[in-house]
């Protein structure tokens, strides 16, 4: 007896869907491309989010290695190691050129310039610079 009611009421349930839909087509189709809009606008924004975690997780890679041929007083090491930093942060810049997180990364950016130049001519840099730099790094680390 409780299966025929239950089915007398899933019946009575896709049947109201149906008429509801079949009284009002336009409403429908426009609730479901607003939500398929929604869920591809997430997934989008998901995807942006994780590319953009990536390249900052690899910059901060880079610059780690840099770190540790620093002490091994390998400048050139060094510096090929922050070129590649550079490289990350600039495709990091590239995935959203307008956004809040590109003005802060062209400041960080700046100053690992700064440092690759002066390890490419053989100079040391100070342990203070080098903390600057984590920190900057850090900050801006999603």
């Amino acid at each position: 007896m409780m299966k025929f009611i239950r089915w007398c009421l899933l019946l009575a349930v896709v049947f109201g869907a149906g008429y509801y839909t079949g009284q009002q087509p336009d409403v429908v189709k426009q609730t479901l491309r607003d939500l398929s809009g929604e869920v591809l606008e997430n997934t989008i924004g998901f995807d942006q989010t994780a590319k953009l975690q990536r390249k900052m997780l690899n910059a901060k890679d880079g610059f780690v290695e840099g770190r540790a041929y620093l002490l091994d007083h390998d400048f050139e090491g060094a510096s090929g190691e922050f070129e590649r930093t550079l490289q990350y942060l600039d495709e990091a810049v590239a995935l959203d050129p307008n956004g809040p997180m590109a003005k802060k990364l062209e400041t960080v950016k700046a100053k690992f310039r700064e440092a690759q130049a002066s390890l490419a001519q053989g100079r040391t840099l100070p342990p203070h610079l080098l903390e600057d730099l984590r920190q900057e790094l850090q900050d801006v680390v999603p």
